[in-house]
């Protein structure tokens, strides 16, 4: 963090701390959860989608932000949402006595609540970060906050797996519910401490009107393409485990330490690029990420349909392209949102685009649960492979058609994709030469 402002570190604090925290309610050990309780892939998708879902809800607080300011309204919602997880850990404990539908549907409930929370107060965190972090390192930030994000996410899945395997059933998710939420208490003293910018800064209220706001090509261009992306990207949570557990019958533990080995890749691919972003651009790091992540998609598909076995080299091939493919596509996707947004109404823009990711990376999901249901309930009879690997070829497909958009980007001082590909295929040749004795 040294080479970062001192206005940087903090926001890098809160995301460590955070990531701890969210990777249980949100991540696999939630999935893990309400598998175990007989929950359809549609009720997965559901909840993989509500957090990005009622993101539209940024609008919201945008509209909140001058009345509480932006580390007002973020302290607010982190309080709340923490609250919302002891409620979840107490569902947990009492599960055994509820039943599997009472837990599964309270839990729901919770998690649309604490979604909603999240949703509002998240509207104030993108603009208050552009205003911390100069332009000229935003990519460095970027790049820094999430390899940050990824090893404790790493570090916390690692442990998470080793208590559920320890602790299976009600007492293993109860604990790391308890977790969750303690850590959430710390992310708020953590927020609370990150220094405030005025929202006077994004100019006068109202100044900016929300049909405007798709008028900037740039910022157009960038909704169009994401909105195609994020509905090929939002199956990714949906369908993996259920290909592992009801394809290959993997244990929970097995499923709770898959997202280490994408961590893994991702935090190489971070700091792979961290250096070159700001150099090179964020369009000829998206031109790489997208045929990547159509990759990992077919090898899910090859894996699901019985093409591959499940082994170490194909888990390795899997999650090593989606690692370094979602990485690569978030930090580069990030940046350009960050510098095709002007300054006037900075808050607005940024919420516009949250929305439209509800819509994408927040629908979709379900729709791709709904989907695999109703392959394995009335589509799959007389198919030679299930469901869920048609599903990964379609999100390959999609993925793949997102190029067609890239091509609209607009980012004037970005290198040709070529430069970024010849760059990075220097990059052994460099290592074996600076590592490969000298010899007379």
């Amino acid at each position: 963090m040294s080479r970062l402002p001192e206005s940087a570190h903090g926001p890098l604090r809160f995301e460590a701390v955070n990531a701890a925290s969210w990777s249980v309610i949100l991540g696999a050990p939630m999935l893990v959860y309400l598998k175990a309780h007989g929950a359809p892939a549609v009720v997965l998708g559901l909840a993989l989608s509500l957090s990005p879902l009622l993101q539209i809800l940024q609008p919201v607080g945008a509209r909140l932000l001058p009345r509480f300011g932006y580390r007002g309204l973020m302290v607010r919602g982190w309080v709340a949402r923490t609250v919302v997880t002891v409620l979840v850990a107490v569902v947990a404990w009492w599960s055994l006595t509820l039943g599997a539908g009472w837990t599964v549907a309270l839990t729901m409930a919770l998690l649309t609540t604490f979604s909603l929370i999240r949703g509002v107060a998240s509207g104030a965190w993108m603009p208050w970060i552009t205003q911390l972090v100069p332009e000229d390192q935003r990519g460095r930030f970027l790049a820094t906050n999430q390899v940050l994000v990824t090893l404790t996410t790493l570090v916390c899945l690692a442990a998470y797996a080793w208590v559920l395997d320890r602790l299976p059933g009600v007492p293993g998710f109860t604990l790391l519910f308890l977790w969750s939420a303690v850590l959430g208490w710390v992310a708020s003293w953590v927020l609370a401490r990150i220094p405030d910018r005025p929202v006077a800064a994004e100019g006068p209220p109202g100044s900016v009107a929300w049909r405007e706001l798709l008028r900037h090509r740039p910022f157009r261009a960038l909704l169009l393409f994401d909105l195609v992306a994020w509905s090929a990207f939002a199956g990714a949570g949906v369908l993996w485990v259920p290909v592992l557990r009801d394809l290959h019958h993997c244990s929970d533990g097995f499923i709770a330490l898959m997202p280490v080995w994408a961590g893994l890749a991702g935090v190489a691919t971070l700091l792979l690029l961290g250096s070159r972003l700001d150099r090179v651009g964020s369009r000829p790091v998206l031109a790489v990420a997208v045929p990547l992540l159509a990759l990992h998609f077919g090898l899910w598909a090859a894996l699901a349909a019985g093409w591959v076995p499940l082994g170490v080299s194909s888990i390795a091939a899997i999650q090593i392209s989606g690692g370094a493919g979602f990485s690569a596509w978030a930090i580069a996707n990030t940046r350009l949102a960050m510098s095709c947004i002007p300054p006037q109404g900075r808050s607005h823009f940024f919420a516009l685009h949250g929305a439209v990711a509800a819509l994408g990376y927040g629908v979709m999901p379900v729709l791709w649960g709904a989907a695999l249901d109703l392959l394995e309930a009335h589509g799959g009879r007389g198919w030679s492979i299930p469901g869920h690997a048609w599903l990964y070829l379609a999100m390959a497909g999609l993925g793949l058609a997102a190029l067609r958009w890239h091509r609209h980007l607009v980012e004037p001082a970005a290198l040709p994709t070529r430069v970024l590909l010849a760059e990075l295929c220097r990059l052994p040749g460099r290592a074996l030469a600076r590592w490969w004795p000298d010899r007379p």
